[in-house]
């Protein structure tokens, strides 16, 4: 079963359409894959090739959400996420035809995203870590990525699962509309490897919440563990993989430093899910 679908700047999500890819620019050098963060100056031109691939819409954030247990990470200040952000949009805003989600935990940081033109707001904390952003989200009615808050410890699919259900129901108490929700099960962020596999092997339960589903595997740790590659840089194949079962299991949406690449995976991992002639040609 396909969630409910959402449609947004024009491109739908969900049932009955195709798979979407969504495009990543990062703009910290705190990222773990620093493939994905655009060089100094460099912004307009990663942009554009970007384009080129022809993802379905594409995700801009200012601070690294990557584990800092596994990569290190450092935290960055509220006033360099909104720095880092006011400038690329303002940069980039005009030249993007495709629907842009600003990727934060931050109703400050998404506040003047959406002011700047972004369309969707992109929680990984599922609407936990700042009491405004559920309003925000509400008061503008804009569509919300919920990715599953699942910490301490997150060691299983049901505790994933439990934790995407209590920020539905955040957003249910602020008054959210349930259509326009897409949800993320959380794959990485410094859960067990073992239990990304298992979110991944059983990503229909989720579908079961009824709302379009996003899947980020790009180059994760979880891929490293199981090919004994600790680089990011090396886990290109081991993504592709991944793509194509996540698609197979039900993601409506993948999350994708390499936009072609993603795109062949998906289509194939399509052709096994539906049966269908439609994605053959």
């Amino acid at each position: 079963m396909r969630g409910n679908s959402i449609t947004i700047k024009g491109v739908g999500f969900g049932d009955p359409n195709p798979v979407r890819i969504m495009g990543v620019i990062n703009l910290s050098p705190e990222s773990f894959y620093k493939g994905s963060v655009p060089a100094e100056g460099d912004l307009v031109d990663y942009t554009q090739k970007l384009l080129q691939t022809e993802p379905d819409l594409i995700d801009i954030g200012g601070a690294s959400t990557a584990p800092k247990e596994v990569y290190g990470t450092s935290s960055v200040a509220i006033e360099k996420e909104i720095s880092r952000v006011r400038n690329a949009l303002e940069s980039i805003i005009d030249i993007v035809d495709k629907p842009i989600s600003i990727d934060t935990t931050s109703s400050k940081v998404a506040e003047i995203a959406l002011d700047l033109g972004v369309d969707i707001i992109n929680d990984v904390s599922g609407l936990q870590a700042d009491e405004k952003m559920a309003t925000l989200v509400a008061d503008r009615d804009v569509p919300l990525i919920i990715m599953s808050n699942c910490t301490n410890p997150c060691d299983s699919v049901e505790s994933s699962l439990n934790a995407l259900r209590k920020s539905m129901k955040l957003a249910e108490e602020a008054e959210i509309a349930n259509e326009r929700i897409i949800l993320d099960p959380g794959i990485g962020f410094g859960k067990p490897p073992t239990v990304d596999f298992a979110i991944l092997r059983e990503l229909k339960q989720f579908k079961l919440l009824g709302r379009p589903l996003l899947v980020g595997v790009s180059r994760k740790a979880f891929i490293g563990s199981c090919v004994g590659e600790s680089n990011p840089e090396n886990r290109l194949s081991g993504t592709i993989a991944a793509t194509s079962i996540a698609v197979l299991n039900g993601a409506d949406i993948i999350r994708a430093h390499d936009v072609e690449e993603a795109k062949i995976a998906a289509r194939i991992g399509e052709a096994v899910r539906f049966h269908s002639d439609k994605v053959i040609q």
